[in-house]
């Protein structure tokens, strides 16, 4: 399943660069920006571009950019000469790096499923996600970090928006980890791993029914990365991809994940103001139900 739609697209022109290195997650101890002049452009279009993106001949050269771009045009208000948006786009590139070297650092994915499988048949799955929930605080850090390096590149809207994404980001990983990872434990003893890999295709189709239109279907030089910010029309979008998620998942053989997944969506869902939104959208789709049918009838 592609994760182009799940992070916002100004962090993942840097982080997506950094996981596509050598096609690998390892990355040494040095924070080397000549890194990037390795990365696996095509695994990058495969796993981090929608459908539409994924047969550009899209570079690193035009991801950096990008971010150059945007560095630039956030801070197009001040006095000319008085930003270097090469510098700025760099040291997000830089930070995207660390980011990923101290994730690495505090949950190796191959150690983690290797103690999963040991864990599961002698039902000590909690045991696992203590241990690992026990770094939440430092996964916090990590993040609030790269947050940091981003917040120059943002413009003044996309600021006002970015203490509420921040904590959305706290919530999940507060939510991953409640009561020490009961929940994600339960998650994968009710086989939520094996229903999402069946319902990844559908999950794919619900990102790009929701989130498509936010990107154009060609790439250009010239193309302005959406702004990074949770109005309205984003509050909808992001709750018609949760409906029709966890419609998909309910299909599963147990119902459990699905449930989880759905109790995730509306835990971080209260640290937003999206509610109204949703509810206005909601209420005006029962309002045109009824028209549609009579107008189908009439047809």
């Amino acid at each position: 399943m592609s994760s182009w739609s799940v992070l916002p697209m100004f962090s993942l022109l840097a982080v997506a660069a950094v996981c596509a290195v050598s096609g690998s997650m390892d990355l040494p101890g040095s924070l080397d920006p000549s890194l990037l002049e390795n990365v696996d452009v095509d695994q990058l279009r495969s796993n981090y571009l929608p459908p539409g993106l994924q047969n550009t001949n899209l570079t690193v050269d035009d991801l950096q950019k990008l971010l150059q771009s945007k560095c630039q045009k956030a801070n197009d208000h001040l006095p000319p000469g008085s930003v270097n948006a090469t510098a700025l786009s760099k040291t997000i590139e830089q930070s995207a790096i660390k980011l990923f070297e101290c994730l690495s650092g505090l949950a190796n994915v191959t150690e983690i499923q290797a103690e999963i499988a040991e864990a599961t048949p002698k039902g000590d799955l909690d045991v696992v996600f203590e241990k690992y929930c026990l770094r939440m605080p430092q996964a916090k850090g990590c993040l609030k970090e790269f947050n940091d390096a981003i917040l120059p590149c943002l413009t003044a809207d996309e600021k006002r928006h970015n203490g509420v994404l921040q904590r959305i980001a706290d919530k999940l990983l507060e939510f991953i980890c409640y009561k020490n990872g009961d929940q994600i434990a339960l998650f994968i003893a009710e086989k939520g791993p094996e229903c999402l890999t069946d319902s990844r295709d559908g999950i794919a189709n619900c990102l790009n029914a929701s989130f498509a239109g936010y990107l154009p279907k060609e790439f250009s030089p010239e193309w302005n990365l959406p702004q990074l910010v949770l109005g309205p029309k984003q509050c909808v979008d992001l709750y018609e991809f949760e409906t029709c998620t966890v419609n998909l998942l309910e299909k599963c053989e147990v119902i459990t994940p699905s449930n989880i997944v759905e109790s995730m969506f509306r835990y971080v869902r209260r640290e937003s103001s999206c509610q109204p939104h949703i509810d206005r959208a909601k209420q005006q789709h029962r309002r045109a139900a009824p028209l549609s049918e009579a107008d189908s009838r009439s047809a």
